[in-house]
């Protein structure tokens, strides 16, 4: 994917890495906690993006030393922003003999809204998992398609599945976690202890935010995928969001998945 993007849409991002942060931080944290966060001294979070949600977890437990790392420069200064006595943040990929290195020191693996972004899921896996130590804890939030959930179905709502669709497909991106994940993991020695969908839709988030997040989300993945973004279908969507759905009338859920597992 090109970088030059991520820089293009900064604001953008960082509206949207804070909103996603408003929305899920408790909800995340506490499904950590649920699967051994405590039992923790080093956590690794991989994919660690300007580092506001490590950073905020990290204010919470002083006691456990929390490693960021990120491919994109620019994410990383931002991180480093965010002095902690408890949190170091480094620029690497998740695939580099050196984070492979790092991730035989760490007994906890945090790796959120990441997986959507790793190309070739199987292999990705394989590669990361190689040097992790029996008894390291996982954590996995991301996407989920089969929980994209529109309620009576709207044509709108199917554009929006469309156009993630269509990118992850273009980057050979697994998405449909809840069930392509785990016998991966458990082909490269992992548990998987728990899956727990989020009830992230318009029921259980106020109106207001949860239009903007999935009208964000959709506005970014639709100029990553180099489409016009003032389109007739991104009107449409929009519309959709902001003045047509109704919680007396819809049920729209934004497909999410949280899953927990450790290396055996």
């Amino acid at each position: 994917m090109n970088q030059n993007i991520w820089i293009e849409l900064e604001q953008t991002i960082e509206d949207q890495l804070k909103l996603q942060v408003d929305l899920s931080l408790e909800r995340h944290h506490n499904f950590m906690l649920k699967h051994g966060l405590s039992d923790c001294q080093k956590v690794m979070d991989i994919g660690t993006g300007n580092g506001l949600f490590l950073s905020k977890v990290a204010e919470k437990h002083t006691q456990i030393q929390f490693h960021g790392i990120d491919n994109k420069p620019h994410m990383i200064e931002k991180a480093k922003t965010r002095q902690l006595l408890n949190c170091v943040w480094c620029l690497g990929d998740a695939l580099e003999q050196e984070t492979r290195i790092a991730l035989s020191t760490i007994n906890g693996i945090l790796m959120r809204y990441f997986v959507l972004h790793m190309p070739n899921t199987r292999e990705a896996f394989l590669q990361i998992c190689k040097t992790v130590q029996n008894g390291t804890k996982l954590w996995i939030f991301d996407l989920d398609l089969d929980h994209y959930i529109c309620k009576p179905e709207q044509p709108e709502f199917i554009l929006i599945r469309d156009i993630v669709e269509t990118f992850c497909d273009q980057h050979s991106v697994e998405i449909r976690i809840g069930t392509k994940l785990p016998p991966i993991l458990d082909e490269v020695g992992f548990k998987v202890t728990d899956i727990e969908f989020e009830p992230f839709n318009n029921q259980e988030i106020d109106h207001q935010r949860f239009a903007e997040y999935v009208f964000r989300e959709a506005s970014l993945y639709n100029h990553f995928l180099g489409n016009d973004p003032d389109s007739e279908e991104m009107e449409r969507i929009e519309n959709f969001l902001f003045n047509v759905m109704d919680q007396n009338k819809h049920f729209v859920q934004y497909g999410m998945v949280m899953i927990s597992a450790e290396k055996v």
